[in-house]
């Protein structure tokens, strides 16, 4: 069965009220985050509690525009919309799949309304570490390299992530009406942020890698936070951020991201 199959098929059950077809594709392994959410879901255990939920609630079924499948060795993105319904202001969605003995399992999933504006409050459980805390490995290798991108980001200079990016790079986020296709498209995009997007201290909550062969899903929370004249938090964004990662010459680059809002509001219309 193709990757679009799978996920068609899973998406058709849940909209008849029966959430636990996207625990039989995924791997025991699966994470997710939507807005939902105040923490990533991880395992599948977890999963299958978090669908739970959902069950016998049955939904307008909603049209899947623009499908891409990017895939790389034996990791394979997903990425699309979900159109809005009389019941959903519409999704971006992203399910990432690794291949093993043939199969393809679900590894990772991330929702995130099509339009959606910040909480005025949401209360964000995080981890407190009493020294520094150093990544290791892969996740390590890839820190490094969005850190350096993020703090250019925060100075009003989107292009750190350009770099970081491969040519067929993909990208979705609170503002992308549709999703953004290649790296001429984003440099365009990012060409009308430059210059405009400051705050003062980049937040990564624990930040975690799923790793297959010389590709790897990089996910975290992350606040953008802006301090007052004396150096006290005067704002916080929260936001969920999903890269996937592929090595390029020996060198990692971003194919896949999207961005969400932890607990967004979705706008409709």
């Amino acid at each position: 069965m193709t990757i679009l199959e799978l996920e068609k098929r899973a998406l058709d059950r849940w909209y008849k009220g029966d959430p636990y077809g996207w625990a039989e594709i995924s791997d025991t392994n699966i994470t997710a985050i939507n807005p939902d959410v105040l923490k990533p879901i991880i395992g599948l255990e977890d999963y299958r509690a978090y669908l739970q939920r959902f069950e016998g609630i049955q939904r307008t079924p909603a049209e899947m525009l623009h499908p891409l499948i990017q895939t790389h060795g034996d990791v394979a993105v997903l990425s699309y919309h979900e159109a809005p319904t009389p019941d959903s202001a519409g999704w971006n969605v992203t399910s990432v799949y690794f291949q093993s003995g043939g199969t393809w399992k679900r590894v990772h999933a991330h929702g995130g309304y099509l339009h959606h504006r910040a909480p005025d409050v949401v209360d964000v459980p995080v981890p407190v570490y009493a020294a520094g805390y150093g990544y290791e490995g892969v996740l390590g290798e890839l820190m490094a390299i969005e850190t350096g991108a993020m703090i250019r980001w925060r100075k009003g200079d989107p292009w750190g992530f350009i770099e970081i990016s491969d040519s067929s790079v993909t990208y979705m986020d609170t503002g992308t009406p549709q999703r953004i296709d290649g790296i001429e498209a984003l440099s365009a995009e990012y060409a009308s942020r430059a210059g405009k997007i400051f705050y003062d201290v980049n937040e990564f909550i624990d930040p975690k890698v799923q790793v297959c062969g010389d590709s790897a899903v990089l996910f975290y929370r992350f606040f953008s936070t802006v301090l007052d004249a004396g150096g006290s938090i005067a704002e916080r964004t929260p936001w969920y951020c999903t890269e996937v990662f592929t090595r390029v010459n020996g060198q990692w680059k971003i194919f896949h991201t999207q961005w969400s809002l932890i607990r967004g509001v979705p706008i409709k219309g």
